[in-house]
């Protein structure tokens, strides 16, 4: 029978080959997997602040409907000629009528306007919190799914390395390395050891930090599946009118400046007369008749803008309409901005992954490769091949970071597109 002879070099390169397949083990199955677009859909159903803006719209429907609604009539019943010893239906005058407040000069109309202005605020508004709650979701997703997939790495090279500890502890037992080289393992198992539970730490505040965002309560373990290579196709750009007509800042800042020209406009009705119709009945005792006379009220009711002509108000719409201008202005230039420094980012982030990140991973792999190779023929020592390994970990946990670094950037691109999802 033949015997066939292993090197136990060759089973040391066995384990470290290993290194990068159990570096992405499958997590617990308790564990709830949660993809960008869960996440997405959680927070738009489950955040409190998004709650507390609709309900905002819905306040401001609430007063959109007061305001079509015509002013209540006033009934107002008089006695006049009350007197001692008197009979109430012979010597008693008796007046009943209804006084209507009528709108004929359009304040009614502008009111209805402000109200609807105002609807159109603060739906912009909402629209404006659903965006930055997605934008941070985004943000806190990928900076999790970066801090797993660092822990995995690293959790899975401390396993294996201790491996390697025990393969040198062993070689040291039988004399075939120096004790000095055994503690330069061990204190290499140690680094790393510290590395992965503070990787540990990080996933674990990341975590907090996209349940938060979520709007959960109970911050439970979870397992995030979105790809860190996901979306490395070119993105389609967009014209600069049109980031502006989609950014929800500058809608909110058109709505503010419509609404303050409303109220402008209402202000300015207001200096108007109020104009009162007044109907109704009285009865009136008459001189030497037994019986009191019935007969019809009528007339009409005038406030005269004198002294008040309502120009503080209108003063201070003027103002508002006029500050509204300058903030739709510096929205639109804060828009621009915001948009030119995302798409730069972007840019350089595609180009570091591509150019420099890729290439980067893979040069560090074929330094391992060659590093394994040549101790497995005894042709470099183990420092060296520990050298090589530690390039290659830096190398991945660098390439976890350009990644997120990507993804967030093109979350980013997004937000200044004015994407809605």
């Amino acid at each position: 029978m033949k015997i066939i002879s292993i090197s136990p070099r060759y089973c040391l390169w066995t384990l470290i080959c290993s290194v990068p397949l159990l570096g992405l083990a499958a997590p617990s199955f308790a564990q709830t997997r949660v993809s960008l677009q869960d996440a997405i859909r959680k927070a738009l159903d489950s955040r409190a602040s998004l709650k507390a803006e609709a309900a905002r719209v819905s306040a401001a429907e609430g007063l959109e409907k007061q305001a079509h609604f015509f002013a209540n009539p006033i009934f107002q019943f008089e006695n006049e000629n009350l007197h001692p010893g008197q009979t109430y239906s012979r010597d008693v005058d008796t007046y009943a009528f209804f006084t209507q407040p009528i709108d004929v000069l359009g304040k009614r109309k502008e009111r209805i306007e402000v109200a609807e202005r105002a609807v159109g605020r603060t739906e912009a508004d909402y629209e404006l919190a659903q965006r930055q709650v997605v934008q941070s979701v985004k943000l806190a997703y990928w900076a999790a799914r970066g801090a797993q997939e660092n822990r995995d790495l690293l959790n899975a090279t401390v396993a294996n390395f201790q491996r390697i500890v025990d393969y040198n502890s062993a070689q040291l037992s039988v004399g075939a390395i120096s004790e000095q080289d055994l503690l330069r393992v061990q204190l290499e198992g140690e680094r790393l050891n510290i590395t992965a539970r503070l990787a540990g730490i990080e996933v674990t505040r990341t975590r907090v930090e996209l349940l938060r965002q979520t709007g959960q309560i109970d911050f439970a373990e979870v397992v995030l599946t979105e790809p860190l290579d996901a979306e490395k196709t070119d993105l389609d750009t967009l014209e600069l009118q049109q980031v502006l007509d989609q950014r929800a800042e500058v809608k909110v800042a058109r709505a503010a400046l419509q609404e303050a020209e409303a109220n402008s406009r209402l202000q300015d009705v207001s200096a108007r007369p109020d104009l009162d119709l007044i109907y109704g009945f009285k009865r009136t005792q008459l001189v030497d008749a037994t019986t009191g006379v019935n007969t019809a009220v009528a007339g009409v009711r005038m406030t005269l803008p004198i002294m008040d002509r309502n120009q503080g108000n209108r003063a201070a719409a003027g103002a508002e309409v006029r500050r509204q201008q300058q903030l739709l202005e510096a929205a639109e230039a804060s828009v621009r901005a915001d948009y030119y420094s995302a798409l730069q980012e972007y840019e350089l982030r595609r180009t570091e992954v591509v150019e420099t990140l890729q290439p980067l991973r893979q040069h560090a792999a074929n330094i391992s490769q060659i590093a394994q190779a040549a101790y497995i023929q005894g042709g470099t020592d183990l420092l060296r091949l520990l050298d090589a390994e530690r390039a290659r970990l830096d190398a991945g946990l660098a390439y976890v970071s350009g990644m997120v670094e990507y993804q967030q950037s093109i979350a980013n691109l997004q937000a200044a597109e004015g994407a809605t999802q």
